[in-house]
């Protein structure tokens, strides 16, 4: 949310009639809301954020397309609305290159209608010989996040029994794993081990320097914040609440890229966009944002891993949520004194992290962030209730030395599987935070993580 300024360039005083305005409005939003019926989008289920996203934006082949608006690309495009299609018989097989060989811990197979009732991931070194990793004669379609364990350069689909009288076809086809070919180079754009005091500093220890979005597609302006050294990194998206700016996370941006991020901080289309239609803008800043990674020209160029992360607050925080619900490219999220009039998110199963405030009577958590984090059974969670108004989370509101840890190091298990971040949300770093009554008001997680 935003705060206007008076002539003097400061803060109004009459910061609490501003509040109550605001909780008028987000409450009459919640009302007209509530009349309708909230249709429930499609939930893509797949957790995927413990390993990087190495198959999107790479070349890929296939044995054949069922025309020429459904090529074998559209299947690793990011693009959950494009599909590639086969011809109506078998066997049929999808390939893609990840250009190095990686280690492969899963893939995700997002279908259309037509799926495979029978078939195999393999592997390949030279695209010749291949290795089966994992096979099924029992699909069922849908969104199926498939473990597995190998090593490769090529991953393929081979579909041997069709599920319908249609042929194979695939909105996404997406390989996780860890690639040696995306780890900022020594020297570079290395991490080193963190500390409760590097944690809690304004800056971490990558420079940075930003990149303003020239022709901002789906959302109205954005401001990306990266790191200068070589490598390439996840992508994460800020998206501010009701009447806010990108001034609302300025403080977020920059901590972020300075432990190894590439952050776009976004305005919305209009002030007072819903929390869905903040959760299309996120959808569309996150695509932006890897079609320049993947473009010549521009200072985002190779920047990008293909991995990407959400944080919102308010309704920024809704849309958040939104976007984890229905985007299987957005695998962590971080909702800030979240809102939205929604029955549930129980079809979130993505690293989430909410952080909440204890005095918030615009987004209480005990009526909407607790509540949702309850519902989801199937998710890496982590709950903080700390001090403060539902502004806690906002630039110069609450303790960002603390928040920014926090977020820091959720992003780095989730979003780069670096495990070194995580005791100090899971381990005994934590516990000075966890028992601080005047720093802490509520803790909930699912540690071990």
């Amino acid at each position: 949310m935003r705060f206007p300024l008076n002539p003097a360039g400061g803060r109004p005083p009459g910061r609490a009639s501003w509040l109550a305005a605001c909780v008028a409005v987000i409450v009459a939003l919640a009302t007209a809301l509530a009349g309708g019926a909230v249709t429930a989008r499609a939930a893509a289920t797949a957790q995927v954020a413990a390993a990087e996203l190495l198959s999107q934006g790479k070349p890929a082949t296939a044995s054949s397309t069922e025309n020429a608006t459904t090529p074998a690309s559209a299947a690793v495009d990011g693009n959950a609305a494009t599909r590639w299609a086969s011809a109506f018989s078998d066997p049929q097989w999808l390939r893609v290159d990840l250009g190095a060989t990686a280690t492969i811990t899963q893939v995700v197979l997002n279908w259309e209608a037509a799926y495979g009732r029978a078939f195999q991931i393999q592997t390949s070194a030279d695209g010749s010989t291949w290795t089966t990793v994992y096979t099924t004669t029992s699909g069922t379609g849908g969104v199926q996040s498939l473990t597995v364990a190998g090593s490769g350069r090529y991953v393929r689909l081979l579909g041997t029994a069709r599920g319908t009288a249609y042929g194979y076809s695939l909105w996404e086809f997406q390989v996780y794993g860890t690639s040696g070919g995306t780890t900022p180079p020594p020297g570079g754009g290395t991490i080193p081990d963190p500390t409760i005091q590097s944690l809690e500093a304004t800056n971490g220890p990558l420079a940075t320097a930003t990149y303003t979005v020239p022709n901002p597609s789906g959302y109205k302006a954005g401001t990306v914040t990266y790191p200068t050294a070589s490598g390439s990194y996840p992508g994460i998206v800020l998206m501010p609440g009701y009447q806010g700016t990108q001034a609302n996370l300025s403080w977020l941006g920059p901590r972020l890229a300075s432990w190894g991020f590439v952050v776009i901080n976004v305005d919305t289309n209009t002030l007072s966009d819903s929390p869905d239609q903040r959760g299309t803008e996120i959808r569309a800043a996150g695509t932006q944002l890897l079609n320049l990674g993947n473009a010549t020209g521009n200072p985002l160029s190779g920047k990008l891993n293909g991995t990407l992360g959400v944080s919102g607050h308010s309704m920024g925080g809704g849309g958040t949520m939104v976007a984890l619900r229905d985007d299987i490219r957005f695998t962590a999220g971080v909702p800030l004194a979240p809102f939205h009039q929604s029955p549930n998110f129980a079809a979130v199963n993505k690293p989430t992290f909410f952080l909440t405030c204890a005095s918030d009577v615009a987004a209480p958590g005990n009526t909407y962030a607790k509540p949702w984090y309850n519902s989801m059974t199937r998710a890496e969670k982590l709950y903080i209730e700390v001090p403060g108004d539902h502004l806690c989370p906002m630039t110069g509101n609450g303790n960002k030395a603390k928040q920014g840890k926090w977020i820091v190091s959720f992003f780095s298990r989730w979003l780069r599987s670096d495990t070194r971040f995580t005791p100090f949300l899971c381990g005994t770093q934590r516990d000075a935070d966890r028992t601080n009554t005047s720093l802490v008001t509520q803790w909930m997680d699912t540690c071990p993580f």
